[in-house]
C-alpha cells in the first residue's frame, strides 16, 4: 500500500512540475528557474505537453505575459454577482405572478369580470 502512495505523490508532483513549467511566464515576470526550464523542454517534446501548452496559450513565450489575477478575480466575481441578481430578479417576478394568479382566482365572477374590464379595454379610436 505504501508503494502505491508513493507512486501516487510522484504522478502528482511530476503534474505538478510540468504545469508550473509552462504557465510560468502566466504567473510572473521573473525568470524561469532552471529545474522548470529543463522539465519544460521534456514536457514540449511530448504531444500531450504540446497540447497542454497550446490550450494554455503558452506556445510561444514570447507573447506570453503575467495574468492580472486581480482583475480576472474581479470580473469573474461580477459575472456571478449578475447571474445571481438575474436569477433572484427571475425567482420574485415568478412569486409575485403567483400571488397575483392566487388573488385573482380567489375572486368572485363579478370581481373577474370587472377587472377584466378594467384591464382589457379596448384602445380608444
Amino acid at each position: 500500500m505504501p508503494l502505491f502512495q508513493f507512486i501516487g505523490a510522484a504522478i502528482g508532483a511530476s503534474l505538478v512540475m510540468s504545469v508550473a513549467s509552462l504557465v510560468w511566464p502566466l504567473v510572473t515576470t521573473q525568470p524561469r528557474p532552471e529545474a522548470l526550464t529543463r522539465v519544460r523542454e521534456v514536457v514540449l517534446q511530448t504531444a500531450a505537453g504540446q497540447g497542454v501548452a497550446q490550450v494554455l496559450g503558452v506556445t510561444d513565450e514570447q507573447n506570453a505575459g503575467p495574468v492580472n489575477v486581480q482583475e480576472t478575480i474581479t470580473n469573474g466575481t461580477n459575472i456571478v454577482i449578475d447571474a445571481v441578481a438575474k436569477s433572484a430578479q427571475h425567482a420574485v417576478t415568478a412569486r409575485v405572478l403567483e400571488s397575483l394568479v392566487k388573488q385573482f382566482n380567489g375572486l368572485s365572477e363579478e370581481d373577474k369580470a370587472s377587472l377584466r374590464a378594467q384591464i382589457c379595454v379596448p384602445p380608444a379610436p
